[in-house]
């Protein structure tokens, strides 16, 4: 799968998943409040019969009063009678936090019912009973609740992966496609510029008169140019499988070497291109990386200078700049910059690969990669490192 199809499938995911249990914690949420009352309720009603018990008790001491009165006591509840001015009377517990206005009511671990008697019984006319609650029904609901939220998730998990593939399939094939062509394009382009280079060289050297000709010029640059978009499309199909050779290059000399190739290019457009290059710094890297990061960040420097403009290149301990004041970039184009074959300017060559190689290798030496630009102002890039 490519990195972009990656993306697009993480966002997808994220999306889908996360709407998806929104809409699940709402469904499971009202039937975890629905099952809630139902226990309550079933509970209150429990109470509400015991203390129907307690009330028939009552009555009978009442139609007895010659006999032995023995407070009627219910197991798994406790009771208490008030008279009409709500003053204790007697009971097997007495109540701190009575709410005379409701019939129901819970405090702390317990369930309270309060029902009133009439015709009042030996002078009672209240009787408020109480209950442990049992949390155990409550305890089994949230179990229930967790499994199936965890079951709806994998669910969610399982149809979003299949629906993602399953739309992304088209935009797969295609960038397969793209990806072969690519291949193919890079095998057969790696034959005719070598070819082109190499008898660029050997026309130089047997016929030295034409060394400075224009027209042998425009052709080494032509085919310097073409050998670029070739490295460049080498590395992304080999970034992987490629041995890095990492070792102790001297930068300062590396991007004066680089410099004098762009020198040519550059005043075919009247560009002018000036350097604070430090002597000296050495960096360890792999020396092909090293040219195709200064290659890339002095390619599009060019590229994007109007003519007659200029390209500033500055060398210090860590890290390098290249400035250039040519056609800039707004906001949104800075940040999509590095992404693969984006190109600022539409009408300028290239496959846009340069700013997304550079931005690769920095990330795989931990270096810092900075882009500030403006709109018709120009660009500044900067590669820094640690010492």
């Amino acid at each position: 799968m490519f990195p972009s199809e990656k993306r697009s499938l993480r966002r997808f995911l994220a999306i889908y998943i996360l709407s998806t249990l929104i809409f699940i914690s709402v469904g499971l949420s009202i039937f975890y409040h629905y099952e809630i009352h139902q226990i309550y309720d079933h509970q209150n009603e429990m109470l509400k019969i015991k203390t129907d018990v307690i009330k028939s008790k009552l009555h009978e001491l009442h139609s007895n009063l010659w006999g032995k009165l023995k407070y009627p006591v219910i197991k798994g509840i406790k009771s208490a009678v008030y008279d009409i001015d709500r003053n204790y009377l007697i009971g097997d517990f007495k109540p701190k936090n009575i709410e005379w206005s409701r019939d129901f009511w819970q405090y702390k671990d317990n369930i309270y019912h309060r029902t009133e008697l009439y015709p009042y019984y030996i002078g009672a006319a209240t009787i408020v009973t109480a209950a442990p609650i049992d949390y155990k029904p409550i305890y089994e609901l949230k179990i229930k609740i967790a499994v199936a939220f965890f079951l709806s998730l994998l669910f969610a998990v399982f149809i979003a992966k299949w629906l993602g593939k399953l739309f992304l399939a088209p935009v797969h094939n295609t960038m397969e496609l793209i990806d072969r062509f690519i291949k193919d394009t890079t095998h057969e382009l790696n034959t005719p510029i070598s070819t082109i280079l190499t008898n660029i060289e050997l026309f130089k050297s047997l016929h030295p008169e034409f060394e400075k000709s224009e027209e042998l010029n425009r052709i080494e640059i032509a085919s310097g140019r073409l050998s670029r978009i070739y490295d460049d499309l080498a590395y992304l199909q080999l970034k992987h499988k490629r041995h890095r050779n990492i070792e102790s290059v001297n930068f300062s000399e590396l991007l004066k070497e680089r410099l004098t190739f762009f020198n040519t290019l550059a005043s075919r457009k009247g560009i002018k291109i000036e350097k604070a290059i430090i002597d000296g710094v050495i960096l360890r890297i792999d020396r092909e990386d090293a040219s195709r990061l200064i290659d890339n960040l002095l390619s599009n420097a060019v590229k994007y200078t109007q003519p007659k403009g200029l390209v500033t290149v500055e060398l210090f301990e860590n890290g390098f700049i290249v400035k250039d004041n040519g056609i800039g970039m707004n906001e949104d184009e800075v940040i999509d910059s590095t992404k693969r074959f984006f190109r600022a300017n539409k009408s300028e060559g290239g496959f846009g690969l340069g700013l997304n190689i550079v931005k690769e290798i920095v990330e795989f030496y931990n270096m810092k990669f900075e882009i500030a630009s403006k709109k018709s102002l120009g660009t500044k890039v900067s590669i820094l490192w640690e010492r």
